[in-house]
C-alpha cells in the first residue's frame, strides 16, 4: 500500500494508539484508524480500504481484545453513533440503537423505563455493535437471544439488514466475527423488549450490578479470560492451581477473580499474554484441562503465538 499523503480523508488518522480504545489499557498503534457514526461514514471508510488495499478490522469497547504491542495492520474502525430508540407497538416493544451505543447503558435505560429483556447486558462492557459480532452474554442471556436483527454496511457499500437466524450465531461468536461475509461494519441493531411490571426490570438489573460488584474486579481488565470448560469454572482451576493474585510483569490474576487478569498499572500485552500461558499451563498439569481463551489476539501477534494457546 502506498499513500504518501500527509492529509487522510473521512478523519482517518495514522498511528493512533489503541492502547486508550482497550479496557486493559495495553497495545500498540493502529496503522490507520478512524471512527464512524452513521451508515454513510462506514461505507466511505469501507470504499478508501478498499482503493488502497487496506484490510478493515473493528473494534467495540475495546473490552475482549489483547492487542499486540507491535500494533495492528491496516484500517481499525470504531463506531461512534449514539442514537437508541425504543418503540413499543401492537407487534412488541423494540429498541433500536446504533452501533456506538453501550450496551449496559441501554440495558439500564430501558430497565428504568420498564422494559425488560436486556436486563442481562446492563453490566456487559462494550458496545452494541461489538455485542451483536461477539454474541456477548450474561447471566443466562445472550445478544443471539434478544436480537430482531442488525444493519450492515457491506463491502461495496450497501446498507443491509440481517436477521438473527442469518447470523450464525454460536457461544460468543458469529458470522460476522468469524468474517463470513468478508469486511462489513454494523452500524445498528434492533433488540426485542418486554413490557415489564413498574420496578422489577430495574431490580433485576441491580441485583445482577450488586453481584458483578461482589465477584468481579473493577480495575482494568478484558472481563472472562476463558471460556468455562463444561461442567466446571475456569476461575475455580485457576485458583485451585494457585494462581490467585500472581503477577507477570505489570499484570495480575485478579485477586477478587481468578478468571480475570488485570492491569493495576504498568502492564504490557506481553505481560498478559505471559499470564493467559501460566494459567493454560497450570491448569492442564493439575487437572488435565485445556482452557480455552475467550479474550481475541488483536493485530501482529504471529501465528505461532496464536497456536500456543488453542491446544497443549
Amino acid at each position: 500500500m502506498t499513500d504518501n499523503s500527509s492529509r487522510l480523508p473521512h478523519g482517518i488518522r495514522r498511528e493512533e494508539s489503541l492502547a486508550r480504545h482497550s479496557s486493559l489499557k495495553v497495545g500498540g498503534p493502529a496503522e490507520y484508524y478512524a471512527e464512524y457514526a452513521t451508515s454513510e461514514d462506514a461505507a466511505l471508510l469501507l470504499a478508501w480500504a478498499r482503493e488502497h488495499g487496506v484490510p478493515v478490522r473493528a473494534i467495540g469497547g475495546g473490552s475482549n481484545l489483547l492487542i499486540s504491542e507491535r500494533g495492528v495492520d491496516g484500517l481499525v474502525v470504531r463506531a461512534t453513533g449514539n442514537r437508541s430508540e425504543v418503540t413499543d407497538g401492537s407487534a412488541g416493544a423494540v429498541l433500536e440503537a446504533d452501533a456506538g451505543v453501550t450496551i449496559a447503558g441501554a440495558a439500564r435505560r430501558c430497565a428504568k423505563r420498564d422494559f425488560g429483556g436486556l436486563e442481562w447486558a446492563s453490566n456487559v462492557p462494550g458496545t452494541v455493535g461489538g455485542a451483536v459480532v461477539n454474541n456477548a452474554g450474561a447471566f443466562g442471556g445472550d445478544t443471539a437471544s434478544s436480537l430482531l436483527a442488525a444493519w450492515v454496511v457491506e463491502a461495496g457499500g450497501a446498507l443491509r439488514r440481517a436477521e438473527t437466524v442469518e447470523l450464525g450465531y454460536a457461544y460468543r461468536t458469529s458470522v460476522l466475527k468469524r468474517r463470513e461475509w468478508g469486511e462489513l461494519l454494523v452500524v445498528r441493531a434492533e433488540l426485542r423488549l418486554t413490557r415489564s411490571e413498574p420496578g422489577v426490570a430495574d431490580a433485576l438489573v441491580k441485583q445482577y450490578q450488586a453481584q458483578r460488584t461482589r465477584t468481579q474486579p473493577r480495575i482494568q481488565s478484558a472481563g472472562s479470560v476463558f471460556a468455562n470448560p463444561p461442567g466446571d469454572y475456569s476461575g475455580r482451576l485457576i485458583e485451585a492451581a494457585g494462581l490467585k493474585g500472581v503477577r507477570e510483569g505489570g499484570a495480575q490474576v485478579s485477586e477478587q477473580h481468578a478468571n480475570f487478569i488485570v492491569n493495576p498499572g504498568g502492564a504490557t500485552p506481553r505481560d498478559v499474554y505471559a499470564l493467559v500461558q501460566r494459567a493454560q499451563r497450570a491448569v492442564f498439569e493439575l487437572h488435565g484441562v485445556w482452557l480455552h481463551p475467550e479474550i481475541e489476539l488483536f493485530g501482529r501477534w504471529t501465528e505461532a503465538e496464536r497456536d500456543a494457546l488453542r491446544h497443549p
